[in-house]
């Protein structure tokens, strides 16, 4: 399978972690769109990860949403994605995470759904078929909407980013349905524990919490072995990885 490591906490650090065991990377340092020194900061990375063959890139998503119906708030929202879309191009990753962008009882699904698509359908009007657009959930209480926005827009270029410590704390349904239910639409995971909806989103490492990691990679062999498997948790990093490389050999 293909494992990556979110770079969170140094990236020069980290990256000398991930070239030592021959994974992928997702950089998350352009979740920021107002990072200093961007074109610095995207030569560095460039050239830290020419040997890294598997990239992935974090976009923006401070109040981010493409199913608003606030005209102004979808302009900057698609202004984004198209700053990330730039980057990911420059550091050559084959995928893009963006968030969901839906708070419970905000919207209705129905009008989120129709407005969302429009949004993809424009997004991706003028983009080629080298970049994966990934749907992270984030505050869902289940994974209904998320399959409603992957099933209208119809476009493989738009897939789910599955969560696991989003789901464990934020939803109402178990991590392990929520694999079960959104089945091969999931083409990516990121992957960090919690203690559930008491503790918030903790980012603990992955055997640090009340997800059972063993019946996670177990159920994504069964039902989306494709998934690209990003552990997002700088706690115990090395850890993590070795564990992932064994449960998913």
């Amino acid at each position: 399978m293909d494992i990556r490591f979110c770079t969170e906490s140094d990236f020069d650090q980290d990256i000398e972690l991930i070239k030592k065991h021959k994974i992928g990377v997702e950089f998350q340092e352009f979740y920021d769109p107002f990072i200093k020194n961007l074109a610095k900061t995207l030569k560095h990375q460039k050239e830290m990860s020419t040997k890294i063959k598997h990239k992935s890139l974090h976009a923006p998503f401070w109040d981010l949403n493409p199913g608003t119906k606030m005209p102004g708030l979808r302009k900057e929202t698609m202004k984004m994605y198209n700053f990330a879309y730039k980057c990911a191009k420059e550091l050559g990753c084959d995928s893009i995470v963006v968030h969901n962008g839906y708070y419970p009882g905000t919207y209705g699904y129905a009008g989120w759904v129709r407005r969302t698509t429009a949004f993809w359908q424009e997004f991706f009007a003028d983009k080629d078929n080298s970049i994966t657009i990934m749907i992270e959930n984030q505050f869902e209480k289940d994974s209904e909407l998320i399959k409603m926005v992957i099933d209208s827009v119809n476009d493989k270029r738009l897939k789910v980013n599955l969560d696991i410590g989003h789901a464990n704390c934020n939803s109402d349904m178990s991590v392990y349905n929520w694999i079960k239910t959104l089945g091969k639409r999931i083409d990516y995971m990121h992957l960090h524990n919690n203690h559930g909806k008491d503790s918030g989103d903790e980012h603990l490492d992955i055997t640090n919490g009340t997800i059972d990691i063993k019946k996670v990679i177990k159920l994504v062999k069964q039902h989306c072995p494709k998934a690209i498997l990003a552990i997002e948790s700088p706690k115990n990093a090395e850890q993590s990885i070795e564990l992932l490389k064994k449960l998913t050999k």
